[in-house]
C-alpha cells in the first residue's frame, strides 16, 4: 500500500480538491484508491457526490468495525471515508491512520489522506515509504511559510518523502511567475511543475464531481495526470 498525505501549508490552498481529483485520475489508471478525510471540515465527500445531509463519518464511530461501515464508493470506483462531524484527538487520528493498514486491499492500493492545514505533518504516524505533498500558493505568505517549514524539517527526525507543490498557479501574474522561478531554483523539495488555476475545479465541485468527469480535456485534468504520474515515479524509487 502506498500512502500519500496531502495538506495545505495554510488554509485555502485547495488541498481537498487536489485529493479528490488525484484519486479519480489514479483510479482511471487502474490503481485502486482509497481517499480518507482527516479534516474536520469534512468536505472531501462533496467531490465524490456525497450529499450534505450525510454528516456521519469515521469520527462518529466508536471502533474500527464501525469505521468500516462509513466507507462509500463513488461512480468512478473511488472508495472514500468521510470525516464526520466530531472533532477527534490527535491520538484518534493516528489510530485511524494506523488501523487503515489493516484494510484488506490489493497490493497496488493507494491511500490518500486529506489532512487539515492546522496540524503539522510531523504529528502524524508516518512511515519511511510515505509521501507528503504540502500545497502552496504563489504568494508572499506561502513564501514565508515554506522557509519556516524547511527549518522545522531540518530539525525533525523524519524518514518520509516530503515535497511542496504549487496549486492554483496563475501564469498571467508576474509575481507568481517570479516566485515560482525563485522556488524552483532555490528549494530542493519543490515539485517541478504546478497545478494551474482553472475554473473547472469550481464548476466540478458545484456538481459534486471532479474535473475529469466534467471537463476531461481541461488544463486542470492534464495537471492532475501529471501529478499522478510524478507520484507514481516517486513511489517506485
Amino acid at each position: 500500500m502506498q500512502r500519500i498525505f496531502l495538506k495545505g501549508i495554510k488554509g485555502g490552498t485547495g488541498c481537498t480538491a487536489i485529493t479528490a481529483n488525484l484519486a479519480c485520475v489514479l483510479k482511471k489508471s487502474d490503481i485502486n484508491v482509497i481517499a480518507v478525510d482527516l479534516d474536520p471540515k469534512s468536505d472531501l465527500g462533496l467531490h465524490f457526490g456525497l450529499l450534505w445531509k450525510n454528516t456521519q463519518g469515521w469520527s462518529n464511530a466508536e471502533n474500527f468495525d464501525d469505521v468500516l461501515k462509513c466507507f462509500y464508493q463513488d461512480n468512478d470506483g473511488v472508495i472514500f471515508l468521510p470525516h464526520g462531524n466530531k472533532i477527534p484527538t490527535p491520538t484518534e487520528i493516528n489510530g485511524l491512520i494506523d488501523s487503515c493498514k489493516k484494510l484488506d486491499t490489493p497490493k497496488n492500493t493507494w491511500m490518500l489522506f486529506d489532512c487539515p492545514s492546522h496540524i503539522d505533518i510531523s504529528h502524524y504516524a508516518l512511515d519511511e515509504n510515505d509521501i507528503v505533498v504540502e500545497l502552496v500558493n504563489c504568494d508572499a505568505i506561502c513564501h514565508s511559510l515554506i522557509y519556516k517549514q524547511l527549518q522545522k524539517l531540518k530539525n525533525t527526525e523524519n524518514s518520509w518523502h516530503h515535497f511542496f507543490l504549487v496549486n492554483r498557479y496563475n501564469s498571467a501574474s508576474v509575481l507568481e511567475f517570479d516566485l515560482f522561478s525563485l522556488w524552483q531554483s532555490t528549494l530542493p523539495l519543490m515539485a517541478p511543475f504546478f497545478i494551474n488555476s482553472d475554473e473547472v475545479i469550481k464548476e466540478s465541485t458545484a456538481y459534486r464531481n471532479v474535473a475529469l468527469n466534467c471537463a476531461p480535456y481541461s488544463i486542470a485534468n492534464d495537471d492532475f495526470e501529471t501529478l499522478a504520474g510524478w507520484l507514481v515515479s516517486k513511489a517506485a524509487l
